[in-house]
């Protein structure tokens, strides 16, 4: 039987349910007030504001196809194999994330980084976004090859257009580190002028002329950016494209190109975790391994494709003219350009700067046991490299991994996740038949704890 209260008692009661609720409030206020200075996200992407490096992980955020690292990477001071420590410069912290989607985007250094992404998946034995035998992404929605029973995608970095409908799907961004790289936008269009045959195109119809002179008339055959419009492709501004531009400019009709332009840098902006800077390669990859909770043994690179042409100077006028052609590039190079800086401030200034100079010194000891560099030999596209060593084809294989171009370890990385084991030649694909020893070993080292570099 409920006990009947007089009007006194009544009021009584609900000034004190009135302050309870008042005092929940504040507190959940308070709680709410603490997590937004420590700068909590909605989708844990980073965990701000500790004056000391303190690596932050989440269970779902580590799980992967192959090992849980927590015990690693719960322990700042074990988190790298090798002398990676905290350093007395100020970092945030930092939520790592497990997986990787990253955007190739053209001419920007990135067959050397894929080598690199593959090196890592061969070790671990981990789940790439690709079609099958396929060096370009097409599609997200169809034809894909799926990742092993009872797992997901560890990684995606292959061309292919910016489709982030499909990717939060497929990649989602709770879980996924969503990055790319861009390149001085003068220099990245050298590369592609030269390597898409524009300059020999223009030397054909005009002579050997000067580098100005062709870039010149290559221009020419472009109208100039107006208010409205500016040419995009394959050379001018294919960064942009590979972005993803031409389906987001359609869907921005009616607004100016300038408009268009600052929207599409703040979609990137909001959907891209961090955006490495070809020109600042070695910091950029110590930024990376932070963010994915790597060891610098998993960056090491090789410089395999080295160009055999000379190296020409352009004017200041025709950089200039570049600059204006390449205006959608220009400022989506100039946007990262400065969000570098405040990664470099997350993770700390000095720690990144001691970290480059460590890395530095591995990387080139590890190229000269690699390669002898006395001797060079023709590769692809016009360009040399150094000669694999002794050590490098049978001492160390992850030196001919790193060498061999990422056509052919996209059909590689495709035999593995569909056998899980690579042990069937891919028929009537030279270069793979071979890799299947060095496959095997780089793996056998991997379970040993045998470290590649």
């Amino acid at each position: 039987m409920v006990p009947q209260l007089n009007s006194g008692s009544k009021r009584g009661y609900v000034v004190y349910i009135i302050l309870v609720t008042c005092l929940v409030f504040l507190m959940f206020q308070l709680a709410n007030d603490k997590g937004k200075r420590v700068g909590i996200s909605d989708t844990g992407s980073y965990l701000v504001s500790s004056p000391i490096m303190n690596i932050s992980v989440s269970d779902d955020v580590v799980s992967d196809t192959s090992e849980n690292e927590m015990s690693t990477l719960t322990n700042p001071d074990q988190q790298f194999e090798s002398k990676d420590k905290p350093s007395s410069s100020h970092s945030e912290q930092i939520l790592i994330k497990k997986n990787l989607m990253f955007i190739k985007t053209h001419k920007c250094g990135t067959s050397t980084l894929v080598d690199v992404f593959y090196l890592r998946g061969v070790r671990k034995k981990l789940n790439f976004v690709m079609i099958p035998y396929t060096h370009q992404l097409h599609s997200l929605t169809r034809h894909l090859l799926p990742p092993r029973p009872g797992s997901v995608y560890n990684m995606q970095c292959q061309h292919g257009t910016f489709q982030p409908d499909a990717e939060h799907t497929i990649m989602p961004k709770e879980t996924s580190l969503y990055s790319t790289i861009v390149r001085s936008p003068v220099s990245q269009f050298k590369s592609a002028f030269s390597f898409f045959g524009a300059e020999g195109k223009m030397q054909k119809k005009y002579g050997h002329l000067s580098i100005d002179a062709l870039i010149g008339h290559y221009l020419d055959e472009y109208p100039e950016p107006t208010e409205n419009k500016a040419s995009a492709g394959r050379i001018l501004n294919s960064v942009a494209v590979d972005l993803g531009w031409n389906t987001f400019n359609r869907r921005n009709l009616g607004q100016t190109l300038q408009e268009k332009i600052n929207a599409f840098i703040e979609h990137l902006d909001q959907e891209m975790d961090f955006v490495m800077i070809t020109d600042r390669m070695n910091e950029s990859l110590i930024l990376l391994k932070e963010y994915l909770g790597w060891n610098m043994t998993d960056i090491v690179y090789l410089n395999r494709m080295v160009s055999s042409k000379p190296k020409v100077t352009m004017s200041e006028e025709t950089k200039a003219r570049i600059l204006q052609y390449q205006v959608i590039d220009a400022q989506i190079f100039d946007q990262f350009n400065k969000t570098f800086e405040l990664h470099l401030d997350r993770v700390g200034r000095e720690k990144v700067a001691s970290q480059v100079k460590e890395f530095e010194e591995m990387r080139e000891s590890f190229e000269n046991k690699c390669f002898n560099k006395d001797k060079t030999i023709n590769g692809p596209y016009k360009s040399i490299s150094w000669e694999i060593s002794e050590y490098g084809r049978n001492t160390n294989v992850a030196c001919t991994f790193l060498q061999t171009r990422d056509v052919t370890l996209t059909n590689v990385i495709t035999q593995l996740q569909l056998s899980q084991d690579y042990t069937v030649p891919i028929e009537g694909q030279k270069g793979p038949l071979l890799m299947r020893d060095i496959v095997s070993k780089i793996q056998r080292d991997y379970d040993n704890n045998e470290d590649p570099v």
